[in-house]
């Protein structure tokens, strides 16, 4: 059985995959039988999202995912700060700090545990910046440096 917190976030993902294929907020909240208070959490943590993607673009129209800042994210608000304070302004930085062979884990970190690491690496994973055995523009990066993106 899932705890509350992790119900929530499989809550989240799934409203996502379904609010992405064209759902109404009403129809997911009837399929994943969600309370008004879940909908209304669900939908508050989408438009933050979507927000940031359109603030993003609008300040810089050549920015991508690893450029949004950890503070516009839909990680929860405990979590975006703490993140701040440890000095991680976007998901670039995180997702470098993340790839990097020599960092043991965000769990390490202080005030960062296994929960709110595995929120990070979902979101990561959800924007496609958490490096893997599957992350092929990783390892031809590693191979040829000069496909590198610059910023």
């Amino acid at each position: 059985m899932l705890s509350k917190p992790e119900q929530a976030n499989m809550n989240l993902e799934q409203a996502r995959e379904m609010r992405a294929s064209g759902v109404s907020y009403r129809e997911i909240g009837r399929k994943l039988a969600l309370t008004s208070s879940q909908l209304c959490r669900i939908r508050r943590v989408l438009s933050r999202a979507k927000a940031a993607r359109t603030r993003l673009n609008s300040v810089d129209p050549g920015a991508t995912d690893r450029d949004l800042p950890v503070t516009q994210s839909a990680l929860p608000s405990g979590l975006r700060q703490t993140l701040k304070t440890l000095g991680y302004r976007t998901l670039g930085d995180l997702a470098d700090r993340l790839a990097d062979p020599d960092f043991p884990g965000l769990e390490t970190l202080p005030g960062i545990g296994p929960h709110r690491a595995r929120l990070v690496k979902g979101l990561l994973d959800q924007f496609g910046l958490l490096a893997g055995p599957g992350d092929l523009q990783a390892a031809v990066e590693l191979l040829f440096p000069e496909f590198q993106e610059t910023n």
